[in-house]
Parts: structure tokens; C-alpha cells; sequence
């Protein structure tokens, strides 16, 4: 089974070097994010996309930040309330179910979370299937290269592992591109129902 990211380490992930590497907002701007959408940032972490995706929706917006961690939840919480920011609602997810109604957003952003899961495909079903009919899905991993940084290569995806297990999830690529030597983000929107079965769920 993949490892989780260890929760210890949590404000690596907001550290100066890695904002100036991502972008956050730059990128998430990028993808169509604009004032009054809707967002679930799964596997949020501490926040790092979840502010300044909140930011960019406004009041009329909202951003589902959805972790496994309770402690990850904790700080996005406390980060949002320190920015003022009355638009983030705080989800627990667990291994089987992401609580965020249907068909309510207009993104959903996936960043470096993928590698960490088994069922790769029946996940991306459940992710898919919160957006609505315009909705798009996007997915951030690292390259499968050896690095002295982040997951070991025998736990990274190839571009061609992501499609595949997107194409079993019912969604078809819209959008590729590398973003760092490091990172590429791959951006899929939902295949038309009657076109597609979902993947059978071992945690259904």
C-alpha cells in the first residue's frame, strides 16, 4: 500500500521555495478558477492551494477542503480564519467516501495525492463525480524521476499511468503540461454517463 505524507512535516508544504516553484495562485487562475466557483481541493493538507483558491472565488464562491488528516484540517482552519476567509468548509474524508455533494463544483484539484492511493480509478470515479456537467477535474504529480525530494520513484505515476486510470474513472483529458522539471498536471472533465460504467469499487 502507497505511504501517506507525514503530517509532521506539514509546513514544508508551505514553504517559501515551494510557493515560488507552484504558483499556487497563478496556476489555479490558470485552470479557469475565477470569483463566485465553486472548488474541492482533495487532500488539502495545510492549505497550500486551499487559501488562495478561497481568495480568488470571494464570498460568492466556496472551497471544500477535504483531507484524511484531522491535524492537516486543523491548520487549514486556523489559516483561514487568520485570513478572514468565511468561504472554506472543512471536510473528513476517510478511504471510501468524499463528502461534498454531487454535481458542486466547478474543479476539483488533486495535488500529489494520487500516488497515495490504491484504488487509484475507482477514486478518481468518486472525485469525478462531484463536478458539475461543465466541471473540470485536475490532477498535479511529480515525474517519475529519482530525486532526493518527494516520493520515491517506485510510488510515482507516469503521464500514462494517470491516463489510464482516468479513462477507467469515466473523464477524458482536456489539458497537459509539465509545471516544474519536477511536477506535470494533467486536467480531465467528465465523459458523457451512457458512454461510460464506473470501475468496480473494492470499498463499495
Amino acid at each position: 500500500m502507497p505511504h501517506k505524507f507525514d503530517s509532521r512535516q506539514k509546513f514544508r508544504l508551505l514553504s517559501e521555495e515551494r510557493q515560488a516553484a507552484l504558483q499556487p495562485e497563478t496556476l489555479l487562475r490558470n485552470l479557469g478558477l475565477a470569483e463566485g466557483m465553486s472548488l474541492a481541493d482533495i487532500g488539502c493538507g495545510p492549505g497550500f492551494f486551499t487559501i488562495p483558491a478561497a481568495q480568488i472565488v470571494g464570498e460568492r464562491g466556496a472551497i471544500f477542503a477535504a483531507d484524511i488528516n484531522g491535524e492537516m484540517l486543523s491548520t487549514v482552519r486556523s489559516r483561514a480564519g487568520e485570513a478572514g476567509l468565511a468561504n472554506v468548509r472543512i471536510v473528513k474524508t476517510n478511504d471510501r467516501e468524499i463528502p461534498i455533494p454531487p454535481t458542486s463544483c466547478d474543479l476539483v484539484l488533486l495535488a500529489f495525492i494520487i500516488h497515495e492511493v490504491e484504488h487509484r480509478a475507482s477514486f478518481l470515479h468518486r472525485a469525478a463525480r462531484l463536478l458539475k456537467p461543465s466541471g473540470r477535474l485536475a490532477i498535479l504529480e511529480w515525474e517519475k524521476i529519482e530525486e532526493t525530494s518527494g516520493p520515491p520513484i517506485e510510488e510515482r505515476l507516469t503521464h500514462e499511468d494517470i491516463l489510464a486510470d482516468a479513462e477507467a474513472a469515466g473523464l477524458q483529458p482536456v489539458e497537459e503540461r509539465n509545471i516544474t522539471p519536477s511536477h506535470y498536471l494533467r486536467v480531465f472533465e467528465r465523459v458523457a454517463a451512457h458512454a461510460r460504467t464506473a470501475p468496480h469499487d473494492p470499498d463499495a
